[in-house]
Formats: structure tokens, sequence, C-alpha cells
């Protein structure tokens, strides 16, 4: 069975990362083809034994590109086109009569909903959608998609290596830091969806009754120099350390006493929040699109409301004056990994939906 995947993503980001996973894991099972934008920083990390293919493209949505994808299909066919976003592909694959035809949508949108006429034609040309999370799977309802044709399937990660003590001394030291020094994290592109700027507020509040406390930012985006800006405005240019996008974020994981995820937006099965669980790492996350469904409240983290920056600042101090309830925290953090977003729950999750009509 010849599965084509189709990403527009020009950067590496969460879709990318899961679309590596996907093809390295089942790859045996299914002949994959990727096409992805030519020059994409994501290419270095598909796996090998994938035929990649570099393909022109304009945002994965632009109507001349579907010509191209009907062209291209027509000469290279499949069983299934599978599709990230780039709904011309799509709409060239159903001219191209490609016998199935699928999607994934790997954002909630909150308040923003798709048109009546875009919906519409989004059924016409998508026989199936996976959502990454309930919550996901919520809106594509109410855009007009039968819930028959919506699979929930939650992103799910490897288990990330662990450092040894010395090795964490030694990540700490490079940072600066040391063992005394109290880590919150945060990993994610930076940018405004993400609500970075909400975690710095939370900071400058926690800082005067917690001066050991340092934030760690990795990932890399457009509000870079905003939120620099707003560190110095803050006081916090001495307890925020940028340290920019890493194909290997569990160098900085492992120092996390907790994994922040402030999102305002986007967020379904966040991959940073499964990586850290799996660390045995509590999240505290806003109540944002999945985010509720990632973390059990009370249970593997706390949730906060989405923009409350007090809220959040009140949630992180809860934790770090309770060690029970950090105790807590983490052994519910590692039992949510291991029963909901493993990497073979996601992989079987995908080989149902490539077999069920085969």
């Amino acid at each position: 069975m010849k599965i084509t995947q189709v990403i527009s993503d020009e950067n590496v980001g969460g879709a990318g990362i899961l679309l590596s996973l996907i093809t390295e894991g089942l790859c045996k099972e299914f002949d994959f083809e990727i096409l992805l934008p030519k020059g994409s920083l994501l290419i270095p990390r598909l796996p090998g034994g994938v035929k990649i293919t570099p393909f022109p493209m304009h945002g994965g949505n632009a109507p001349q590109d579907a010509l191209r994808f009907l062209r291209y299909l027509r000469e290279h066919p499949c069983d299934i086109l599978h599709t990230h976003a780039a709904f011309s592909a799509r709409l060239g694959g159903a001219m191209a009569n490609v016998p199935r035809l699928y999607s994934t949508r790997h954002c909630a949108m909150g308040e923003k909903t798709l048109p009546p006429l875009y919906s519409r034609l989004y059924n016409r040309v998508t026989h199936l959608t996976v959502a990454t999370a309930g919550a996901a799977a919520e809106e594509l309802t109410k855009e007009g998609v039968p819930k028959e044709n919506i699979r929930v399937i939650y992103n799910g990660t490897k288990e990330p290596p662990r450092l040894s003590s010395a090795e964490k001394r030694q990540a700490l030291a490079r940072l600066g830091l040391s063992e005394k020094d109290t880590v919150l994290g945060c990993v994610a592109r930076l940018e405004r969806v993400k609500g970075q700027d909400i975690l710095l507020e939370a900071l400058a509040r926690l800082l005067p009754k917690h001066p050991s406390l340092h934030l760690l930012l990795v990932g890399e985006g457009s509000e870079r120099a905003r939120l620099t800006a707003l560190c110095s405005r803050l006081g916090l240019a001495h307890r925020v350390h940028f340290v920019g996008y890493t194909p290997t974020p569990h160098l900085y994981q492992n120092l996390f006493t907790l994994n922040i995820n402030p999102s305002r937006g986007t967020e379904t099965s966040c991959l940073a929040t499964s990586e850290c669980a799996a660390l045995g790492i509590p999240t505290i996350a806003s109540d944002f699109g999945g985010n509720r469904e990632c973390v059990a409240h009370e249970v593997s983290g706390l949730l906060f409301g989405s923009e409350d920056a007090e809220g959040l600042a009140t949630a992180i101090e809860r934790v770090l004056l309770d060690a029970e309830l950090h105790k807590i925290l983490k052994k519910g953090a590692r039992k949510r990994y291991e029963t909901m977003f493993t990497l073979s729950h996601m992989l079987e999750g995908y080989r149902r939906l490539y077999t069920e009509n085969s």
C-alpha cells in the first residue's frame, strides 16, 4: 500500500515531528512518500528509507498548487493521500481520483471556525480527518464534518533519554546554574499563540518570594525580540534563558522541575508535554484546547485559565510549596504518558487508520 504524505511546513514544528515519527515507525509496513516544500528545514529530520520529494507549493492552500498536485498524483498514483493542512493537495488528489483522501487537524482554533462554503468543499475532498485531540474533533463537528469521518489519535512520542546526575550538573553549569536553582521550562515556538509572555509575567510575580527560580525558553520564532524586551522591562534578564531551537530538547527538559505550557491558541496534544510526562515531570498548562486532555488536573499536573498570569503564578507556587503534591503529580505524569501518549499508542492508531478500508 502506497501512502503519499503532504506537509506544507518549511520549518520544524509539531506536525513535522509527528510526521517523522509516523513514517519512521510504520515504514516497514507501508510504502511512504513525503511531499514538502523545497528547502524545508524538516527534510534532515525525516527518516531514511522513506522517499522524500521536494515539491513546489505556496503554503499548502494556494489554488494554483492543486493543478501541480493533480499532475503529480496522476504520474505517481497512491492508495492514500494524507495531508497535514495542504488543502490544495487533497483538491488535486480528488481530481486525480486518489481512492482515499485523509487530513490531520493538528490545532485547536478556539473561537475561530471555517466558513460554511469552505467546510462543504472540505467534505468533498476529505474522506476522513484525524484530530489530534478531542477538542479538535469537536471543532471539526461544529464546522460540519460528519462525526463518522473523524478519528481522534493523540500525538505520541518516544521516551526521551534520561540524564545522569553528573550530566545534569554539567548541563546546569553550562547555563550558569547549579542544583540549588529551581528550573521552570517551556518548549515551544516563540509565537504569540504559545503564550510565553504570560509565563514571563507570572515569573515576575514569583521571583520576590522564590529567588532561586530560573526559566528556560526552548524554541525559536518571530516573538523572540518582543519577549526579550519584555524580560528587560520586568527585570528578568538574568532569570530567563533563551536557548533557541534544538533537535534534542530532552537535554533541557531533564533539568525542569515543572514544565509550563501557557498556550493561548492552537494546542491539541502537545509533544513537549508528553515528553516531560515520560520523564516524570508534571506540566502546568492553560486550559486551552487539548491541554485539558493532556494534563489531568490535580493528577498529572495543574490547569490554569488561559491568559491568566496571576493564575499561572498561583499554580506554580502551589507546587513549589507542596513537596507531596509535586511527588503525586510526578507519578501521575508518568502514568498518563504510559496510558495515553506513548509512540506505540499513536502508531497503532495510524496502523488501524491505514488498513481499515484496505
